[in-house]
């Protein structure tokens, strides 16, 4: 450019996006704990329900876009919270009930993400992306049991 400067790069402001998250994200309070617990999940762990809104392959970073609008606070309006989850090798992503690669998440595939909030940002504890099988049309199986929805013979 004339100016000096260098266009944006989709990965310039895919990196942007994350520093601002990482960024604004509450750091995480130390548990505090007094013996061992006996719950089956660690202390600490959250979940979100959404989309993939991108991978980042060799970072091994997933960013989510919850589904279902949210309120923290009484009086605040409802929002969807955004988060960027790192996804470590030893952790199974599944597919219905059938591990798959990494490299097989993308965009607007809808998952359930069990995480660990840490200061170093959202670690998956478990990561299932939803099995979408597609579903028969309404009208062809109200057609099939023989009746007619009018009630008529």
């Amino acid at each position: 450019m004339a100016d000096g400067t260098c266009p944006a790069t989709p990965e310039d402001v895919s990196g942007l996006v994350l520093f601002l998250l990482l960024m604004a994200a509450p750091p995480a309070a130390a548990p505090k704990t007094s013996g061992p617990t006996l719950s089956a999940a660690p202390a600490g762990d959250r979940a979100i329900v959404g989309e993939i809104v991108w991978v980042d392959l060799p970072t091994r970073l997933v960013l989510i876009r919850e589904s279902v609008k949210t309120t923290k606070v009484k009086g605040q309006p409802p929002a969807r919270q955004t988060v960027a989850v790192s996804i470590a090798p030893d952790v199974a992503v599944t597919r219905g009930k059938i591990a798959v690669p990494l490299e097989n998440l993308k965009a607007k595939d809808h998952v359930t993400v069990r995480y660990l909030a840490t200061p170093a940002g959202a670690r998956a504890i478990s990561f299932r992306v939803a099995d979408a099988a597609p579903h028969p049309p309404a009208a062809a199986a109200a057609s099939s049991d023989g009746s007619s929805p009018a009630g008529g013979n």
